[in-house]
This record gives C-alpha cells, structure tokens and sequence, in this order.
C-alpha cells in the first residue's frame, strides 16, 4: 500500500488504520517533515521516505563532486540507467561474499532486521534467507 495524503498527519493516520486493518500488507509512507518519520514507522509503516531529506542528500552530494548527485538522482530515477535492485540470496550464494554475486553490485545485505554494508564481515558469506540490495543496468 502507498500512503501519500498531502498531510504527514493525515498519511500517518491511514497508516494506523491501514495497519490495523491489514497487518502484513506491506506500506510505503511519505512525510515531509524529518520529526514525522518515527510517528509513521510506530503507526505500521514499513518504508518511511521523506523526499525534503531525499532533496538534502542531493545538495550535500553535489558540494563533495560534481557528478555525485547526478548519479543519485539516476539511480532514483525509473528512467536511470542504473537502479537499485532487492532480491533474496540465491541458493548457489550462499557461503559466497557479497561481492561474487554476479547480477549485479552488490551493497547490502538484510539479514533479519539488520543491515549489513558491503564491507561487513557478516557479508563475507552469505546465507540462506539473506536480501539483498544491488546495483544494476537498468
């Protein structure tokens, strides 16, 4: 389910009831202002985005690299050339590093609730039940 009422106080209230209407059914909210973010993942939401923080990143971005912020919006984009990727670790992964997988770039693992960097070495070898996030050519 999408949520995206115009109003934080208004979206976060249809997550309420959403969730408990629907308790698994996944939901995407959007808020705008940063103090809402937690009051939405307590009403059941399970992705929060916040496209002013989103907006943020951009403008930082671009203060360390000219070209940083082009490829973020890209890999935003459903038109980009590139995109991010979520998928479960395939049989013939497992016990292999994050970095083997073959589909693409890999730079997160989910295992569980917790997320693990590229770098972590729990994503040296994965398992079964893993996510995973990648980057591929779109």
């Amino acid at each position: 389910m999408i949520v995206c009422a115009g109003r934080d106080d208004t979206s976060i209230l249809i997550t309420l009831t959403a969730r408990h209407l629907a308790q698994g059914v996944p939901i995407s909210v959007i808020v705008r202002n940063e103090d809402n973010e937690l009051p939405a993942r307590a009403a059941g939401a399970t992705t929060v985005v916040n496209p002013v923080s989103f907006a943020g990143l951009l403008l930082a971005s671009s203060c360390q690299g000219r070209h940083l912020a082009d490829y973020l919006t890209d890999l935003a984009s459903i038109h980009g050339t590139v995109e991010l990727a979520e998928r479960k670790v395939r049989p013939e992964e497992i016990g292999k590093p994050l970095s083997a997988i073959a589909t693409g770039l890999g730079v997160r693992v989910y295992r569980g609730s917790v997320a693990l960097g590229h770098k972590a070495p729990e994503a040296q070898a994965l398992q079964a039940g893993d996510t995973i996030l990648e980057i591929v050519t779109g």
